[in-house]
């Protein structure tokens, strides 16, 4: 029992919660970010849910947030339990541990709350939570499991059948770095009032906005957000450094620049994911490397096969799904329109989930501080890096408007191509695709969008949405939108 009591200073006092580190952390920062995906967790519900999410997100910091809240709303504080999981060698540990609590509190009425973090490292953690499911003993408990990988988390998830209880949203969540709008909210309070003046915050209002700009439509409502274009231009600049991390957030807002040691901190966490999975860090090293040269480019897995020594395609296909599914890559498909699926044999595009991610290990492939690299790159190839993150923003926009615990990114955003042009993104709508070119330009001219005409061809109600630099209007019969306006509506 003394072991679990470490884990849970608050037992003996809830103001205890106070002292905790993750707390104390979100208390001194300069920018407090409260992910939206904690009110989207029905804590009040009997079921095992999980968050997956990329390394230093901020996932154990949520859940002492909400272990907080709990204690603040007067929850008996022996009927929450937390446990940090990196230890625990296997399942029949994990059952002694959750099973020691459990026996402590029987006498207890109402919810119990199970808060189980890195799940992940446990392998295969779900044959103890199955045991216990059904034993019984996990009746009336509400159980929140986190990781860092979604491949891992997922696919033990899935080996839960009929286990999983019922809640009022997805059981399965996502916590990924900060939104470009979350960004903007907590970095200005005061813009906050001018959002809720539009209504860019409720997700028809966003919906209603991108259906009308694919149509060739300038809602009113981008018309008056446009007056603060200037200063979401700077906003966007700053995202492009800091990306969604926190910590990078506040060290920025400090001091006008990224702590290496923040840097490091993810370089060393991603090396360490590796390691576990038994793969080598150097390959790593040569495919990062290899990637970033050909980022918004088409590659195939033996193109970057041969710029290694990894030298086998198969071997890129392994390390690059370890990748994206810690959260760290997003590749892009070819849409097969014909069929509405991914050409999977096709070359691929390759983007980064957040601009952090790819500075963090942009510097350490390269052996260059990395925030001085990260104003480098930001000077010569900034519209890489939106191009990046509009993708990574439709992905998001995709899976807001269709939540499910199965949402795949590679079936809802593509890129796409024929014979002579391209398009950059294509979202897979119930109602249609939607095509968006990104032009990271004052102006464009009509052959640099011919692969909107070409793919709208056969869509006489679509036109297509082209990303700008500070452009909004209808140019040559197409919508275009500054892309800090379309990041803060997606």
């Amino acid at each position: 029992m003394s072991s679990l009591l470490r884990h849970n200073p608050w037992w003996e006092a809830p103001e205890k919660i106070n002292t905790d580190p993750e707390i104390q952390g979100f208390e001194s920062s300069a920018m407090k970010w409260l992910p939206r995906i904690k009110y989207k967790i029905d804590l009040n519900s009997e079921a095992i849910c999980t968050l997956r999410g990329p390394r230093q997100v901020g996932k154990t910091t949520l859940i002492k947030l909400m272990i907080r809240e709990l204690l603040e709303n007067r929850v008996d504080s022996h009927r929450i339990f937390y446990y940090a999981c990196d230890l625990v060698e296997n399942p029949s540990r994990l059952v002694e541990i959750i099973r020691s609590y459990l026996e402590t509190v029987d006498h207890l009425s109402g919810m119990k709350y199970v808060f189980l973090d890195e799940i992940s490292s446990v392998k295969d953690w779900q044959k103890g939570i199955k045991h216990l499911y059904d034993l019984g003993e996990l009746r009336n408990t509400f159980v929140l499991l986190t990781g860092s990988h979604s491949l891992d988390i997922r696919r033990a998830s899935e080996r839960l059948p009929g286990r999983r209880g019922v809640s009022n949203t997805t059981l399965d969540k996502i916590l990924l770095p900060m939104k470009f709008s979350e960004y903007v909210e907590t970095r200005d309070r005061e813009f906050n009032h001018i959002l809720g003046l539009l209504g860019i915050r409720n997700l028809g209002k966003r919906r209603e906005i991108i259906f009308n700009l694919v149509k060739g439509k300038i809602p009113q409502d981008l018309k008056r957000l446009s007056l603060y274009l200037d200063k979401l231009n700077q906003y966007l600049n700053e995202y492009l450094i800091t990306g969604g991390i926190a910590k990078a957030v506040n060290d920025y807002y400090k001091s006008g620049e990224v702590m290496k040691s923040t840097y490091d901190t993810y370089v060393n966490v991603t090396i360490g994911d590796f390691l576990r999975h038994n793969k080598s860090e150097r390959y790593l090293a040569q495919l990062i490397k290899a990637i970033n040269e050909d980022l918004c480019s088409q590659v195939s897995w033996t193109d970057l096969a041969k710029k290694t020594d990894i030298g086998s395609h198969n071997t890129v296909s392994e390390y690059i799904e370890i990748l994206k599914s810690g959260f760290v890559l997003r590749p892009y498909y070819v849409l097969d329109r014909s069929s509405g699926s991914p050409r999977y044999r096709s070359n691929k595009k390759i983007h980064y989930g957040d601009p952090f991610i790819f500075h963090a290990l942009n510097g350490w492939v390269n052996q260059s501080p990395s925030f001085s690299l990260a104003q480098e790159y930001l000077g010569k190839h900034k519209s890489i890096l939106v191009e990046g993150v509009v993708g990574d923003h439709l992905i998001r926009f995709a899976y807001n408007l269709n939540p499910s615990d199965n949402f795949e990114p590679t079936l809802n955003v593509f890129y796409w191509k024929d014979s002579k042009s391209e398009v950059d993104f294509i979202l897979k709508t119930d109602q249609g695709y939607l095509p968006f070119e990104v032009k990271y330009a004052s102006t464009f001219n009509s052959d640099q969008i011919n692969g909107l005409y070409s793919f709208t061809s056969q869509d006489r109600e679509n036109t297509g949405i082209v990303v700008t630099k500070d452009l909004l209007g209808i140019h040559h019969g197409v919508a275009a939108i500054p892309a800090s306006m379309l990041l803060l509506v997606l």
